[in-house]
This record gives structure tokens, C-alpha cells and sequence, in this order.
């Protein structure tokens, strides 16, 4: 809706971010709702509308993937196993949860869909073996990314490792 994204362009590094209580907590941020955020907003809803596309808000292992069609596409952007972020501080990922999704894309790609699951293999000076071990069957494209316009701030010096995983 529109109020969502005015408050996440409103918010802090444009992040979005609940209490336990799921209430919006994050503070205003350095940038602001302007005429040409508004102008890519109305384009993107534009183009989202001539689309035939669908976004859903649930956990993965709620979906019933029987009725995707082999012409479906997914793509998730899970928690990273062993990090807090905003996005993950509350409950957290668990080892469970990592290899849950790695069996619903498992199960995706027995049936014809195509995937791309965004990840990191290294994070913070921490390695998800379970990710690595899974991946190697899929196709590993490595993301050389710069964050250097955040300014959030990490104890550790050691780079991520970003990787998008796709069975295509």
C-alpha cells in the first residue's frame, strides 16, 4: 500500500522493521518522499499492473507449490543463517529454517520451477556450511556488491560473501 512505502522511504537506510508487539519501529531516516520517488513508485505500480504477477506475505511452507504452473518463477530472500539484522532480530533463523527452504526450492526445481534464493556463504567472519553443501547443485553466482552508502556500523572488517543460488 501506499502507506507502507511511505513510511520505508521515510525510514532510516529505507529499511523496514516491527516490535514484538508488530508495531513499525524504525526512526525517520535521511531522506524523504519526493517528487521523484513518487514518480518511480506511480511507474512501478504501472508496470506491476500490466503484469500478471503476485506477491504473497506467508511463510514459505504454507504455499501449496502443486499449484504453481512450470512457467512460475520464485524468489526468496531468507534471513542469513547466523546473523541479527533488522530483518531477523525477532525469533531469529534457525538451522531448521535454513534447511526448510532448501527443501521447498528442492521441491520447486523437481517440479520445473524456476528459483533464485539471495544468501550469503560468509557473513561476519561466519560460514553457513549448510548453505554451501546445498548449493552445490544449483548455480552459484557470485554478487560484488558496495554498501558504502549505509552507515550502519559492523564490529567485524570480514567482507560477505553474497550469493544469488538459481536452478537455471
Amino acid at each position: 500500500s501506499c502507506a507502507l512505502y511511505t513510511l520505508i522511504a521515510h525510514s532510516f537506510n529505507n529499511q523496514i522493521r516491527f516490535n514484538k508487539k508488530g508495531e513499525f519501529n524504525m526512526p525517520f531516516g535521511e531522506r524523504t518522499f519526493n517528487h521523484a520517488l513518487r514518480k518511480r513508485f506511480i511507474e512501478f505500480v504501472n508496470k506491476l499492473q500490466t503484469l500478471d504477477i503476485k506477491f504473497y506475505n506467508k511463510d514459505f511452507r504454507e504455499f501449496d507449490i502443486e499449484s504453481f504452473e512450470t512457467n512460475s518463477f520464485v524468489y526468496i530472500d531468507t534471513p542469513y543463517l547466523g546473523t541479527t539484522a533488522t530483518f531477523n532480530e525477532n525469533g531469529g533463523w534457525t538451522e531448521k529454517d535454513e534447511r526448510d527452504v532448501h527443501e521447498f526450492l528442492d521441491r520447486l526445481n523437481r517440479k520445473g520451477i524456476k528459483f533464485a534464493l539471495s544468501n550469503v556463504f560468509e557473513s561476519k567472519g561466519q560460514s553457513n556450511d549448510i548453505l554451501k553443501d546445498w548449493a552445490k547443485q544449483y548455480n552459484v553466482h557470485y554478487l560484488d556488491i558496495s554498501y558504502s552508502n549505509c552507515n550502519h556500523q559492523r564490529k567485524s572488517k570480514a567482507p560477505d560473501v553474497e550469493v544469488l543460488v538459481t536452478n537455471y
